[in-house]
């Protein structure tokens, strides 16, 4: 069994997606996979265990025989942090190297790290300290963000040297994915690092549902139930002139719009546009006519006490940032995994 960690330096790179992409791809190929976050942060309680619900989606998605604990060992809480500073010997990370160590009959183990090279040093279980131990190979999951980037892709190869197996450059901006493709990546090459897949950022895969949007500004609903779990790919702010927004709204598609529950005049031109709901500010019910509007073109109205900056504010907040517990991502995912990832050559490099 060979591990295989996937880091970054940074949170929401797309280790979970593309550790779950590559996992279904490869065991649709006979390989026998298996998963496992290292570090979860989303607790979520399944009969009567804390395991991290990111996990435990996954673990679902592949359809594991394992144990859920095999996916989620080990769950940052409260308690886990006080037991730490108390100076307890928790011994997770002999935990963690039991559960790694019992799956030998698989081909490949996909272990996402934390949200830093770090993550976990106090408790033994960064990234770094785990890999040498294990002896694993390191994917590094680079978003990039221009060219400082390089400097992660580098400095983490000089740390962890022979257990460097190569990097996925994500969230690539469309205005920029020829640059990297033709410059960025040969020079990589040229420094010896071996570049697996160039993906560009994806609107579809940074967006989140209107449930999660009715969560996010602890909103009631007043309409359309029925399509809360349709997702929303941009947000916009309604508090412009009505005779620019008509003009302002059709620029972006699959939006949702945060105004006032006043501006009855900006809610009903967002609804002539691609406006898959809309979240309204000061806690008061909608305009009748508005509801009407939205109920005929299936279009939900969230209401919320918040004012709009607040509202705006958690909204920014969480788009790109929502963690992964919906199907159509990951079968978004897969596919681009599939066109874009050299799968070929990451096997070849793994000798399996």
């Amino acid at each position: 069994m060979l591990p295989i960690f996937l880091i970054s330096n940074k949170p929401f790179t797309g280790r979970n997606l593309l550790a779950l992409g590559l996992a279904l791809i490869l065991k649709e190929r006979g390989y026998k996979v298996s998963y496992m976050k290292l570090i979860g942060k989303f607790p979520y309680k399944k009969d009567n265990q804390i395991i991290d619900e990111e996990a435990y989606f996954v673990h679902q998605m592949l359809g594991s025989e394992n144990p859920i604990e095999y996916s989620s060992p080990f769950v940052l809480i409260y308690q886990i942090q006080y037991q730490l500073l108390e100076g307890k010997d928790l011994k997770i990370d002999e935990k963690i190297l039991e559960i790694i160590n019992s799956q030998r009959d698989k081909d490949l183990l996909f272990i996402v790290g934390g949200d830093s090279y770090f993550e976990g040093y106090a408790f033994k279980i960064d990234s770094i300290r785990m890999i040498k131990k294990l002896d694993a190979k390191a994917l590094i999951v680079q978003t990039w963000e221009g060219e400082t980037s390089i400097d992660d892709i580098l400095g983490i190869k000089e740390l962890i040297e022979k257990n460097y197996l190569g990097v996925v450059l994500n969230k690539v901006s469309p205005e920029q994915y020829l640059y990297v493709k033709d410059v960025v990546v040969p020079y990589l090459t040229a420094q010896g690092i071996k570049v697996f897949g160039v993906f560009k950022r994806d609107k579809f895969l940074e967006s989140i549902t209107i449930r999660r949007l009715l969560e996010i500004v602890n909103g009631g609903i007043v309409c359309r139930e029925d399509k809360l779990d349709e997702f929303v790919e941009n947000y916009m702010i309604g508090a412009m002139d009505p005779g620019q927004a008509l003009s302002y709204f059709l620029r972006v598609p699959n939006k949702a719009v945060i105004t006032g529950v006043y501006r009855t005049d900006i809610q009903i031109l967002a609804m002539e546009t691609s406006t898959k709901c809309l979240v309204l500010t000061g806690g008061l019910h909608p305009d009748e006519t508005v509801v009407n509007i939205a109920k005929n073109k299936g279009i939900p109205i969230i209401v919320t006490s918040l004012d709009t900056f607040a509202a705006v504010d958690r909204i920014q907040g969480i788009m790109g940032k929502a963690i992964l517990k919906e199907k159509d991502k990951v079968l978004k995912a897969k596919e681009i995994i599939a066109q874009e990832f050299s799968m070929e050559e990451f096997l070849k490099e793994l000798n399996i």
